[in-house]
């Protein structure tokens, strides 16, 4: 399963995923609009396994929002109840949180909750400054077990 939170940029996109994999995502801020429940606009909650994935384009919306380190590109977690917060912003409890926009490769655990940017296989963040290729995020589900590990695209031949 595909599950992609945003910053497509055309319903393609969509399209050529969908040949791949079975397909959900969450629409980036100048993604196009889609009738339908493959593009939801702005968040959604998935279930795979025993497992609660909640799907969000920019975790810093809508609020409450997560302090981030004086450059804007850690997220300062205070202790502690990331449970609560994140059950606040999808409406109901997730054990994973899945977002994009950044384009900054993040895993990370949040008082239970594991926090997952795969970063951009297209536009890669800060990456393409280095001349180094983009990234994609792989989360694996087992039962009540979720994981997740960034995998580093490399060039072929």
């Amino acid at each position: 399963m595909i599950l992609h939170c945003g910053d497509l940029e055309c319903l393609g996109v969509l399209d050529y995923l969908e040949g791949v994999a079975p397909l959900l995502a969450v629409r980036g801020y100048e993604d196009p609009l889609e009738e339908g429940d493959r593009l939801a606009m702005t968040t959604r909650v998935v279930k795979v396994e025993g497992i609660s994935i909640g799907m969000i384009h920019d975790i810093q919306w809508p609020g409450p929002k997560i302090p981030t380190s004086p450059d804007g590109s850690e997220l300062v977690l205070p202790e502690g109840n990331g449970r609560e917060f994140m059950a606040r912003k999808f409406k109901e409890p997730v054990d994973v949180v899945l977002f994009g926009d950044t384009h900054e490769e993040l895993v990370m655990h949040w008082d239970g909750v594991l926090i997952m940017n795969p970063g951009s296989p297209t536009y890669p963040g800060r990456r393409h400054k280095r001349g180094v290729l983009g990234t994609l995020g792989l989360l694996e589900v087992d039962g009540e077990d979720a994981t997740g590990r960034i995998i580093n695209l490399e060039p072929v031949g």
